[in-house]
């Protein structure tokens, strides 16, 4: 058992940059991007651990989305797999499509697509052509509420770049993701900004198309979690719907008192735990020495062994 603190300090510094947490429909969405050498931005030298032809040598993704932060229910953000992540020899794991029920199974769908070579160029060019790989401009902050915020993180020949744009694709001109989205003129924003918030939300759409065209993938194969629990005041309960919740037992000899932050569950533990999760949803609570525990879990990527960076 490995237990550490859920929140990094570059998470922290993401989130001061997202201003006032607004509502519980805002999430925060990051995206890591390494390209090839070859494909950099031709800034000079190579730093040691750019591997040519590739990425980092240390296993980190290539590209990443994740959604995260906002307003929202405990342990929503902890529980949330990124959107999409790709390495460097092309294997890219998304959200799956999830079955329409209330509650929600307790793990997402996640699936692994691989990418061609050119694909991964692709997404590095795409980078490049949307001026993402520099300084990041200021994104704004449109007059809205309760809408997601999307972080960029981009990480070509070693370098990185992080980008941060609150509310991005809920102004018209940025691909709008409802009806009632405010005119550009009316968002508060300067022609700059609003030019780079058109150019990154471009470019987080070539990504997500571009991954989500292959139509060839697997289930990806959970062998860790980052494990969150709380204990229920009061005992089981029911849903806000008024429905029962289920109560399980915990099948691990893992303390649930003790992943207050976040416990790592691996080996066979995690296979014993994936046994156990396929017949619960996200409202099962699970009883450990009397005490009844609301429990979160997160599948742990492949270059993930610790609760380092989960929230």
């Amino acid at each position: 058992m490995r237990t550490q603190r859920k929140l990094t300090d570059r998470r922290r510094a993401r989130r001061a940059t997202t201003g006032p947490r607004l509502g519980l429909a805002a999430v925060a969405m990051a995206l890591a991007l390494a390209g090839c050498q070859s494909l950099g931005d031709g800034s000079g030298d190579t730093p040691d651990d750019v591997v040519p032809g590739g990425g980092a040598d240390d296993g980190a993704p290539m590209l990443q989305i994740e959604i995260s932060g906002g307003f929202v229910m405990m342990g929503y953000d902890f529980s949330r797999v990124p959107e999409l992540t790709v390495y460097a020899d092309g294997r890219a794991i998304v959200q799956g499509p999830q079955i329409a029920i209330y509650p929600a199974p307790a793990l997402p769908n996640l699936q692994v697509e691989q990418l061609s070579e050119a694909d991964v160029e692709a997404l590095v060019a795409a980078a490049r052509d949307a001026g993402l790989l520099a300084e990041p401009p200021v994104y704004g902050q449109p007059r809205i509420t309760d809408v997601p915020t999307t972080f960029v993180t981009l990480t070509v020949d070693g370098r990185t770049y992080e980008h941060a744009a609150n509310a991005l694709g809920f102004v018209e001109g940025e691909g709008s993701m409802g009806e009632g989205a405010p005119p550009a003129g009316d968002s508060g924003m300067t022609a700059d900004e609003r030019a780079a918030r058109v150019a990154l939300a471009g470019f987080v759409a070539t990504a997500t198309d571009l991954v989500g065209a292959t139509g060839n993938g697997e289930p990806y194969e959970i062998t860790a979690f980052g494990v969150f629990a709380q204990p229920v005041p009061d005992g089981a309960g029911t849903t806000a719907d008024g429905l029962a919740v289920q109560v399980l037992p915990w099948p691990l000899d893992v303390p649930l008192a003790a992943a207050a932050e976040c416990t790592v569950v691996d080996g066979d533990a995690a296979q014993t735990l994936l046994k156990t999760l396929a017949g619960a949803n996200t409202a099962t609570q699970f009883e450990q020495d009397g005490v009844t525990y609301n429990v979160w879990f997160r599948p742990l990527l492949p270059h993930q062994s610790t609760c380092d960076g989960l929230r």
